[in-house]
Formats: structure tokens, sequence, C-alpha cells
């Protein structure tokens, strides 16, 4: 992904995905279908979606094998922000976790195996502590991966995570 981040301004979770690289496309739609939080209205989603793509009825692409399904969902479909953002989401909660965990660490923000705690009241964090806190995961995890989920934190809520747009500014400018 550090080839060319995506227009930061306008970064929707939609234009993320459409931006990643095809094999990280796939590996979050995987991890869509692979992931197991009882989120079947997502996966229903998908499977419409990919339907819509290829102009076929929804019970005939619910019939594929997954790994089908997600080959269709991350190269024929755009999907829109809703679904963008649950692939996203999978994608991180499923293959990177420990990277979510390690920011929150950095940020003392409290989580379960890098899921913030439903009790904790998230406020956006100064701008010089993401800024530590992510020079810290380029530091230890691939800087792609860590991009997209800086970028990924930002197009999802910008209001709390605003700060990381001039980190990742600076690294699309490498």
């Amino acid at each position: 992904m550090s080839a060319s981040l995506p227009d930061l301004l306008g970064l929707s979770p939609s234009r993320l995905f459409a931006h990643l690289d095809p094999v990280v496309r796939l590996l979050a739609a995987r991890s869509l279908y692979a992931h197991d939080w009882g989120d079947r209205p997502t996966r229903r989603e998908a499977d419409l979606a990919i339907a819509q793509a290829l102009r076929s009825r929804e019970i005939a692409v619910r019939k594929l094998p997954v790994d089908k399904r997600a080959e269709y969902l991350s190269r024929a479909v755009r999907p829109g922000d809703g679904l963008a953002t649950s692939l996203l989401m999978a994608l991180h909660l499923e293959e990177r976790r420990e990277l979510l965990a390690a920011f929150l660490d950095e940020l003392q923000i409290p989580h379960t195996d890098g899921i913030i705690r439903e009790d904790h009241d998230l406020a956006a964090p100064p701008a010089s502590r993401l800024a530590g806190a992510a020079a810290r995961l380029f530091e230890e995890y691939p800087q792609d991966e860590v991009e997209t989920y800086l970028a990924t934190l930002l197009a999802m809520d910008r209001d709390v995570w605003g700060g990381l747009a001039p980190v990742l500014a600076s690294r699309g400018s490498r």
C-alpha cells in the first residue's frame, strides 16, 4: 500500500478497500467469511453484493465454496462503506490482532485482544501520542500492514483518529 496512499482528505472505507493490493483484498474477503462473530447479516450482505456483481441469484452464490465467494468478493465487487468496513475489520481481527493490540497498548487504551473495551469512553488521543504509537508500529511490523491499519482507523472514524492523517501523509511522501 505504501507506493501511493489514497487521498487522505476524502478517505472512506470503500475507497481504502479498493486501493488495497488484490492479495490483501482477497485476505480480507477470506477473513470476513472465516471470522466467527456470528455476524451472518454481513456475510449475507457480501453474498448479495457478489450476486449483484455477477448478475446472479443470491442462492446460487451461497452454494459456492467460501474460497470462490471470497475471490469474487475481492475482485468483482466494489463494496459500499458498510461492507468495506466489515472487510477491513475482518482483515485486522483475523490476521493482524497483534498489531492492533500493540497500537492500543502503546496508547494505553484498554482492550481485549485488540478490541477496545466497551466500557472505555474513547476520546481522540493527542496527535503526538498517535505519532509515537505509529512510529513504534512502523519499527516492529511491515510498513504496508501498519499503513493499512492506520488508514482503516482514519477512514472509519476521523473524529477519533484524525491525528493519524499527518502520520500517513508523511509516510506517503517516502
